[in-house]
């Protein structure tokens, strides 16, 4: 099975995408909280 290059990358930003969102959002709120 050849693997389609365009659908792998897409499903790794649908991935990657949110979750380096949600990491910035609770680095803010943390730091804020600290602080």
């Amino acid at each position: 099975m050849q693997v389609n290059n365009l659908g792998f990358i897409a499903s790794i930003l649908f991935v990657l995408v949110p979750t380096v969102f949600l990491l910035i959002l609770y680095i803010q709120t943390r730091g804020e909280a600290e602080s």
